[in-house]
């Protein structure tokens, strides 16, 4: 599935977009298992954001093996030949393992839609899928430890794929269901953790074998908070969605110890069997007793072995500076040392970059200690609390970006009067690239234009930086002009994906530091030259003429100086920041986030040394193959697939059934819909198209109805929040009548973040050859709740007020229709149409309470109630078209009535 990046460096990422990949996590699982009850839950199940692969616009490209089709945008082809020239050995050495070899021939999508690394599965039985993002991890992340990039994602992404493509061994099943049983049978934890136990054992890296996660579970357990078994699959605590893999992994291994080697691949075949059995009973058939009770053991085993280890070691990790939250971390102190900048990051919250004083808060102590003076005066018998955290931190400054994005390493310019760091701002469709930012404490000014630069710091001189440039799986180090935002780059040709570069940091007298990834291992590299080092470097800043950084191995990661380690303690430690009095923040790693610790001033050597890492395993020798070219991708492969829905409201009813073509990058779609009804409902056929292959959008819609037949032609431009429309109807109604419409549109949308609160406002304009329409829109957001009001003006003649949209007419032929589900057809009619709408979200329900007042012809009407919206563009990955789903219940003219509406398109 999701092959969900939680780690140090890569939950730095937007909140949103992990919370977005969270709900696409689930999308299959509850696709299958909505099969056993009913298509229509599907439909809820599937509404979420679209997935194109990078633009369909692009210049795409495929290669093709035995086993594989590799889709991949141009710029990506270095990138993309080299994960095609491994797949087929992947798919034989995952296939052993696993114990099952699929036949089906896989699609694989190149793509890097957030900057960030990551992957996913779909394992659709007739047409799997892998998507893999270009972008490399650093040293700093979960999976950071690896030989090779490609082929760990390969390998973790196609373990999922064979082992959820092992077809039902009963008919019945085979037969109705379009999925493996293990996908809807198997818990969370046991999808993700067995494909984090293949990518272990077939790379002899991964996270199995890396430190992250051994450091994090020994520090969970220590402090008794290891998850419970109903949180492995996932739950709302720090890192709780990354325990299915991390936790996952670990209880497997340990299932595997006890019951031998065979046991899992057990697992799978009862999973499948002819006789139909819950998870639940596959299991105890294999491991004696249920999964919950040998989890109990299991964590009582790795609480022991850790709360030993922690009573034999000799901590030397300074004091605790200041507890923050989550995934909060990279400080950096000003030239001066008297401040320290860090980011903030928290659950459903905006990054924040605060400004904190290094000094002893002497405000805050004060205000503290007059607090409890008065509490005590009040009651004299009372008891004072006893403190063993610092007090929180009143901030100098903060910063909170006005689209509320992630905010990444932030560092001081040389004179300290403002701050470089990297933001990921969308392009003109959406996709993110990090840009160079400057903050002066009062404005922030943008130095990059989508320009992929991050991890910058500036040179002495402060008039340009060195920075790491990510560009289509390819990293290089470059020098950035922060006047112009221009680059120097080591060579104009993209460079070799051998090499990863990260953190490149420059000393005040001009030498140079960072870290690369060459030959299976992070290496730091001090004026070009490698520097030993007993593990994994990341992370070098800094400290007069020594450099420290953090070394990872066997578990442990623990801050270096020139090679000395100087640290020893629970959580790990991270994002070095030295202070020029001596003194040394980092981030260490505790149950409800990161805090922020230092070290006092001449700190001497640690005496620890870690116990002996277990051995690898021996990965299997993967072969490269010899690959034809590449071809262009034009219309894609089409293949077909089918849907259905219904329209149900007060004098409408009809029930609709289609089938799509189109290709898995979706850049041509085709729905052909027919539709059954009765009362205001239309019937008739359609056969509508979606040209996404240029820049600008085509689209076709021609439709057929017992009083109506006509076709649409539109064209549609997008640029990120705004989007322009035109195009044309022509209608045959009845023998003679015919008539043409000519219509164009455009919209705009803002957002802007103000702390925990975002308010976003909208504009739609409708203009056509007699009737033109204004919409404004806005909204208040501050985690779920939400408030939302609207007002739209048409002008014009012959309106009607009421109904539902049908997938087979297409939008312009609602032009002169207010559309309302709680309404019947022409509940209203006349000329010039005012109305707004006010909504809230309802605490704890998937609703949304409304209010709306209608004006038409003269005549008022109002309408309240609770509705659910659901809206999904097209998701070509899944061979689904785009679905607007509307579902309530209001009260209108002393009635109530109901609907449930769905209309595709492509």
């Amino acid at each position: 599935m999701i092959f969900f990046v939680s780690c140090p460096a890569a939950m730095r990422a937007n909140t949103k977009v992990a919370t977005l990949r969270r709900r696409r996590l689930n999308i299959l699982r509850t696709l299958a298992r909505a099969m056993r009850v009913t298509p229509l839950l599907i439909l809820f199940a599937i509404v979420g954001p679209a997935l194109y692969a990078q633009s369909p616009a692009a210049d795409w490209r495929t290669i093709e093996t035995a086993h594989f089709h590799v889709h991949f945008p141009r710029e990506y082809e270095q990138w993309a030949t080299r994960a095609a020239s491994r797949l087929e050995s992947i798919r034989e050495a995952v296939s052993k393992e696993v114990g099952f070899t699929p036949a089906q021939v896989v699609d694989v999508v190149v793509m890097n839609p957030i900057a960030e690394a990551n992957g996913s599965a779909w394992p659709l039985l007739k047409s799997p899928r892998m998507i893999f993002y270009a972008e490399p991890p650093g040293p700093d992340e979960s999976i950071g430890n690896y030989t090779d990039w490609i082929d760990l994602l390969a390998i973790h992404e196609y373990a999922h794929t064979a082992h959820m493509l092992r077809p039902s061994r009963n008919p019945l099943e085979r037969a109705l269901v379009p999925f493996d049983p293990i996908v809807f049978r198997a818990p969370r934890w046991v999808l993700e953790g067995y494909a984090t136990v293949i990518e272990g054992r077939l790379t002899g890296a991964g996270r199995p074998n890396g430190t992250f996660r051994a450091l994090l579970l020994r520090r969970w357990a220590e402090a008794g908070r290891l998850p419970s078994y109903g949180e492995l699959d996932a739950s709302r605590k720090f890192f709780g969605g990354s325990m299915a893999y991390l936790m996952g992994s670990a209880f497997l291994e340990w299932l595997e110890q006890k019951r031998g080697p065979d046991s899992l691949r057990n697992l799978w075949l009862r999973l499948t069997a002819r006789h139909r059995r819950s998870f639940d009973e596959a299991f105890t058939g294999v491991f004696g007793d249920r999964a919950d009770r040998l989890y109990g053991r299991f964590l009582a085993e790795l609480t022991t072995s850790a709360i030993e280890l922690d009573r034999a070691r000799t901590l030397q990790e300074g004091e605790l500076f200041q507890e923050t939250s989550r995934n909060s971390g990279e400080p950096a102190v000003s030239p001066d040392g008297k401040q320290i900048g860090i980011v903030i990051r928290d659950r459903d919250q905006p990054d924040k970059l605060v400004i904190w004083s290094t000094g002893e808060p002497a405000e805050e102590e004060k205000k503290f200690k007059e607090r409890v003076e008065k509490i005590l005066e009040r009651d004299p018998e009372d008891v004072g609390p006893l403190r063993e955290k610092p007090l929180p931190r009143k901030a100098i400054h903060t910063l909170i970006l006005p689209d509320g994005g992630d905010i990444n390493t932030p560092r001081w310019m040389p004179d300290g009067k403002s701050i470089l760091f990297s933001h990921r701002a969308p392009d003109a469709e959406g996709f993110l690239h990090f840009d160079l930012y400057r903050w002066d404490f009062e404005n922030v000014t943008r130095v990059t234009h989508l320009a992929d630069v991050r991890e910058a710091d500036p040179y002495p001189d402060g008039v340009s930086a060195v920075a790491v440039q990510s560009r289509y799986g390819i990293t290089q180090l470059a020098t950035v002009h922060l006047a112009d935002g221009s680059l120097i780059t080591a060579t104009s040709e993209l460079p070799s994906y051998e090499v990863i570069y990260t953190h490149p940091r420059v000393s005040r007298d001009g030498r140079f530091a960072y870290v690369a990834h060459t030959r299976g291992e992070w290496t730091l590299f001090v004026d070009g030259k490698p520097v030993p080092l007993p593990g994994d470097a990341s992370s070098p800043e800094w400290m007069g003429s020594s450099v420290i950084a953090t070394v990872a191995k066997g578990g442990f990661a623990e801050l270096h100086r020139d090679g000395v380690i100087i640290t020893t303690t629970r959580g790990g430690a991270f994002d070095p920041a030295p202070s020029p009095d001596g003194r040394i923040f980092f981030m260490s790693l505790d149950p409800d986030g990161y805090v922020l610790r230092v070290l006092p001033a001449n700190t001497n050597a640690a005496t620890f040394t870690p116990p002996p890492a277990p051995f690898a395993p021996i990965p299997p020798h993967l072969v490269t193959q010899s690959l034809p070219k590449s071809h262009a991708y034009g219309l894609g492969r089409q293949e077909f697939s089918w849907f259905a829905g219904t329209n149900v409201a007060r004098g409408h009813r009809a029930l609709e059934a289609g089938a799509r073509l189109g290709d898995v990058v979706g850049r041509l779609d085709t729905l052909l819909i027919a539709s059954i009804g009765s009362g205001n409902a239309p019937e008739g056929v359609a056969l509508a198209s979606t040209w996404r292959g240029w820049p600008i959008e085509l689209q076709a819609h021609a439709f057929r109805t017992d009083d109506d037949t006509g076709i649409e032609l539109r064209a549609r431009w997008t640029h990120y929040r705004l989007a322009l429309e035109s195009g044309r109807l022509a209608r045959l109604r009845g023998a003679d009548e015919t008539s043409a419409l000519l219509f164009a549109n455009a919209s705009y949308s803002l957002r802007h973040v103000f702390g925990s609160w975002r308010i976003e406002e909208s504009l739609r304009v409708d203009v056509d050859d007699a009737h033109q329409r204004g919409i404004l829109g806005a909204s208040l957001r501050s985690g779920s709740f939400r408030i939302a009001a609207q007002v739209q003006h048409d002008r014009g003649d012959e309106l009607v007020l009421g109904g539902l949209a049908s997938s087979i007419l297409p939008r312009s032929a609602y032009a002169h229709r207010i559309l309302d589900p709680a309404l019947p057809v022409a509940a209203l009619r006349g000329s010039d149409y005012d109305g707004w709408r006010i909504e809230s979200t309802v605490p704890g329900l998937p609703f949304t309470a409304f209010y709306q007042r209608h004006e038409l012809g003269g005549a008022r009407l109002s309408v309240y109630g609770l509705e659910a919206e659901l809206h999904s563009d097209p998701f070509p990955i899944l061979k689904l078209p785009a679905l607007g789903l509307t579902a309530g219940v209001a009260r209108a003219n002393q009635r109530t009535n109901w609907w449930l509406g769905m209309r595709w398109r492509p």
